[in-house]
């Protein structure tokens, strides 16, 4: 059993809570919130402890790795200074505000010898699995084109750091739609360059998108609305075909010359799967399904976004 320390109870903290409830593998053993009573209110609850700061949960032998659900410019000092304690760490995304923090993160963490996790939780998802492994067997033939937008109103209310500018300078792509720049750079590869736009329609920066293009040639549209009902779509299309994520357990498929039929998938909880994974790659069951590297690379597309926030042009992944 990985004992953890949740660092933030707000509302991803809390979805963090929920999905680990009855983990045979991961139990939230302490809980820090600058909010006193919210996180006395929280470790009552589910029987943990409360920590006065994250640093008293690095002096503590209890806790064998620490989760960051903390504000994106606090991730790189955090993940540096639990490395340097011996925990292993898994921080929300995105995992830092630039390359060279997230290169920074990284070196500090394979310097100590500890296990990094990444809270883009879409690689775990059921359909998100199973276009993985078509698209690996060669069954789409030729990746040519994805598209992905993750949008809903969550964030639209009173939550000032996620729509701080230094925090998410493109809004809703770095909070939503980095999840699909990195389930892309997942299914595909790395991506080379980038056109990004942010506009203010209701609230600051609340309708984003891009356009991506990868090495291997495919290319990609993400979006995010932060101000509207719930929807999500994840679509791939390939020279054979095309797979789309038709529900949470479910993708609809068309072979060319076929029609499209839906496979039923069993459900997961991709959040919970996630910090499943990073508890097995810690006692060496099985690997991760991120490397340090490609948490990197997610950054630095997100750098290239940011540019093109800036110059209203296509810009290079560094």
């Amino acid at each position: 059993m990985l004992n953890v320390a949740l660092i933030g109870l707000g509302w991803w903290g809390q979805t963090h809570i929920r999905a680990h409830a009855d983990s045979e593998k991961v139990r939230i053993d302490t809980v820090v919130d600058l909010d006193s009573d919210l996180a006395k209110k929280t470790a009552d609850e589910i029987g943990a402890r409360v920590a006065p700061s994250f640093e008293a949960v690095l002096s503590d032998d209890a806790i064998d790795a620490v989760i960051l659900v903390t504000p994106h410019s606090m991730h790189t000092n955090q993940i540096v200074a639990g490395a340097a304690a011996g925990k292993h760490i898994f921080s929300e995304k995105p995992f830092a505000l630039s390359k060279a923090e997230a290169e920074r993160a990284v070196a500090a963490a394979e310097a100590a010898g500890i296990q990094l996790g990444l809270g883009h939780n879409q690689r775990y998802g059921a359909p998100q699995t199973v276009i993985k492994q078509m698209i690996d067997a060669g069954e789409l033939g030729e990746v040519m084109h994805m598209e992905g937008n993750t949008s809903h109103d969550t964030l639209s209310g009173p939550h000032p750091w996620r729509h701080d500018p230094e925090q998410a300078p493109g809004g809703g792509l770095w909070h939503m739609g980095s999840h699909f720049l990195d389930l892309f750079q997942h299914y595909v590869g790395p991506v080379t360059e980038v056109y990004a736009q942010a506009l203010d329609v209701i609230i600051p920066r609340d309708t984003a998108s891009a356009l991506l293009t990868f090495e291997c040639g495919a290319s990609a549209y993400i979006g995010n609305v932060m101000v509207t009902h719930d929807n999500r779509m994840g679509n791939v299309f390939g020279s054979k075909g095309w797979v789309k994520m038709a529900g949470p357990a479910s993708v609809e498929i068309a072979m060319r010359g076929e029609d499209p039929k839906t496979m039923q998938l069993d459900p997961v909880d991709p959040v919970r799967a996630n910090m499943e994974g990073f508890a097995d790659a810690i006692a060496g069951r099985e690997p991760y399904r991120f490397t340090n590297a490609q948490m990197i690379d997610d950054v630095a597309a997100l750098d290239a976004m940011a540019l093109s926030l800036k110059s209203g042009k296509r810009e290079t992944v560094a």
